[in-house]
This record gives C-alpha cells, sequence and structure tokens, in this order.
C-alpha cells in the first residue's frame, strides 16, 4: 500500500489515505473518508508527476507523498501533454500531417477559381450578374438599324446549341474595350467600335468574349478578383460593383488562350477572315499604353503581339472569305452611339 492525500473536490480539504493496487482498480481508504475503489480507466495522469485525477469528478486529486508508484503508473495512460490525437501520433508525425493538410488547404483557396468557377450553376451566375453588372439605363445605345447588324454579328459568330442568347449591349463610353460580363453578357464600349476598321475586327473580338462567356471563364475571373465571397454576396444581391472592375476581369493565359482558339473556330465557320482581328490586335500591340482610349484595351488584354500572330497565321491562301456584314450594316453599328441622340455617356467607375 502507498501513502497519499485525497482533494474529493467537494471542499478544500486535505484527507490522508492509503492506496492499494486491486485488479483494474485503486482501493483507497481512510480515517476521514469512505473507502472506495477507482477504476484504473477512470483515472489521469495530470503534469504533476505526483498526482492522479479522475474522468468526471472536477476537483478531484490523489497525490502520493513519493510520485505515482511505478506499478499503478504502467497501468495508466501516459499524460496528455499537447492533445489526444497529437498524443497517439507523436509531436513529429502529427505536425507532418498538420503541414500537408494546411498545404492542401493553401492550395485548394489558391486554386479555387479554375476549379469551383465551372461548377457555379449557371442560374447561380445569372443571380451574381443581375447584383454585380450596373444599370447602364440611358447609356445604352440603340437604333433599329444598328440593333439588327448587332443581332446578324453575334448570331455568326456564337456557337449554335450553345446555351441561352448571349446579350450584347452597346454603352457609350469613350474606351477602347470589349468585356464578358457574368450571367451570359457582353458589353462593348463604344470607343471600341469608333477605333475598329471594320465588322471583321469587331466580329473576332465578339468571338473571344463570347468564348469566355460560353467556356464558363468569366465566374472563375470573379473568383480570381473578387474572391469566395462573391458566391455569398453577389447572389444574395449585396455586391455590386463598377463596369471599370467588371471590363477588368483577370482571366489566366491559359483561358485566353482557350478564348481565342474559340474565336478562330467561330470564324472560320461563319467563313470571316481572321485577318480582321488580327489587324486589331497588331494596332493594339503597336499602341503606346499612353496614348488615350486604347490604355484600357491594351491593360486589359496583355499579349495583344503573340495574339496578333495567332490569328495572322490562322489565314487561309485562297479562302473564299465574306464580309461579316455589308458596308451599309457596319455604318449602322460602327455609328450607333452617334445616330442614337438620347444615349447618355456612361461614368465607367
Amino acid at each position: 500500500m502507498w501513502n497519499a492525500s485525497l482533494f474529493d473536490g467537494q471542499s478544500a480539504r486535505r484527507y490522508p489515505v492509503r492506496v492499494a493496487l486491486a485488479d483494474d482498480a485503486l482501493a483507497v481508504e481512510g480515517p476521514e473518508t469512505p473507502a472506495q475503489q477507482v477504476a484504473l480507466a477512470d483515472l489521469v495522469r495530470t503534469a504533476n508527476a505526483a498526482s492522479l485525477s479522475r474522468r468526471g469528478s472536477p476537483g478531484w486529486r490523489l497525490v502520493f507523498a513519493d510520485g505515482v508508484p511505478a506499478p499503478v503508473a504502467e497501468r495508466l495512460a501516459p499524460p496528455a501533454r499537447y492533445g489526444k490525437l497529437v498524443d497517439r501520433w507523436g509531436l513529429p508525425r502529427a505536425a507532418a500531417a498538420f503541414a500537408a493538410v494546411s498545404a492542401a488547404l493553401a492550395a485548394a483557396v489558391m486554386t479555387a477559381p479554375v476549379w469551383l468557377g465551372p461548377m457555379v450553376p449557371q442560374a447561380v451566375e445569372n443571380r451574381i450578374g443581375t447584383a454585380l453588372v450596373p444599370d447602364f439605363a440611358g447609356s445604352v445605345c440603340h437604333t433599329p438599324a444598328g440593333d439588327a447588324a448587332l443581332h446578324k454579328l453575334m448570331a455568326q459568330i456564337d456557337r449554335p446549341g450553345g446555351g441561352p442568347p448571349i446579350r450584347v449591349q452597346v454603352v457609350k463610353l469613350a474606351q477602347v474595350n470589349a468585356a464578358a460580363l457574368p450571367g451570359g453578357r457582353i458589353v462593348v464600349l463604344s470607343g471600341l467600335l469608333e477605333q475598329a476598321k471594320g465588322p471583321d475586327e469587331l466580329a473576332g473580338v465578339l468571338a473571344h468574349e463570347a468564348g469566355h462567356v460560353r467556356e464558363r471563364h468569366v465566374m472563375q475571373g470573379l473568383l480570381r478578383q473578387f474572391g469566395l465571397s462573391i458566391l455569398l454576396s453577389g447572389a444574395s444581391g449585396t455586391a455590386p460593383a463598377s463596369l471599370g472592375q467588371l471590363t477588368a476581369l483577370r482571366f489566366s493565359r491559359k483561358l485566353e488562350d482557350r478564348a481565342d482558339r474559340y474565336a478562330l473556330a467561330r470564324l472560320q465557320e461563319a467563313r470571316i477572315s481572321p485577318a480582321g482581328v488580327a489587324g486589331f490586335f497588331d494596332r493594339a500591340a503597336n499602341h503606346a499604353p499612353d496614348e488615350g482610349n486604347w490604355l484600357r484595351y491594351v491593360s486589359d488584354h496583355p499579349d495583344a503581339g503573340a495574339r496578333q500572330a495567332l490569328f495572322r497565321r490562322a489565314v487561309r491562301k485562297g479562302a473564299a472569305y465574306l464580309p461579316a456584314l455589308s458596308p451599309d450594316e457596319w455604318r449602322a453599328l460602327s455609328e450607333i452611339c452617334a445616330d442614337d441622340t438620347e444615349a447618355k455617356f456612361f461614368s465607367l467607375w
């Protein structure tokens, strides 16, 4: 038997007791406390090497004068140092596992736009688009002939059966840009129409943006720019954004290349020459970024030189290409904002 002191957790008194090992329990008895048997499975070694606590009995302590006897200590679990799982695995293995889980979580967050974007249901993206895209109100340009020409152009360069029709709007804003927006929309700024030399150039630009829409790149761009919060705040209608933010969505080089190749395929199927958009990219590549309205397009669409070369190489010698629009149709579309005297200039920010 061993001498010990018992604290029953009911009072601050210290009771002298004698302790003996009895099968799978400790027999505890003393002159001032009732005899009791405590199962070894209920006893826990504490940080104090001389004491034991009892599960389910806060404040209960059994303190041995000369430390927990070896025959008792051998029958008990080792004292908890870091927590159950860490103590079970050991600190080195637990630390390695924690580092691996942390790296996996970091990788999941960093790559979330790539794998999560295409998984967002179209209906959710539509709601996000409704919440995010500003109301252009009186800044959208309309004329009967211009609208008809734009509809004809989109019908040629958008993939048949690719999904709901893409909604394209021409907004009166003197910047050279076009952008795919959430919810199956494309916005064309009037500055782009003023700089384009013909309908084939505009067809290539619109086909590229249609590629972003049809390939579900827009949600990836939103997640990259705004983070995962866009799924909650956007879907609930609490995350308005400026047109400047939306036209500045960043796509990876891989997604830009896929949109270019979508555009090439659609231009070839519509028998529209890629030379037009190649000329457009050539002017963008050779345009100084501080020269007026090209600034936004050059900054939002990098590597214009390489993309010009891609479309230039796709031109087939001897191919019977057709103009994307007739001269009258192109005039109606390119001057749609000039002809719509009620359209007002839109504020980008």
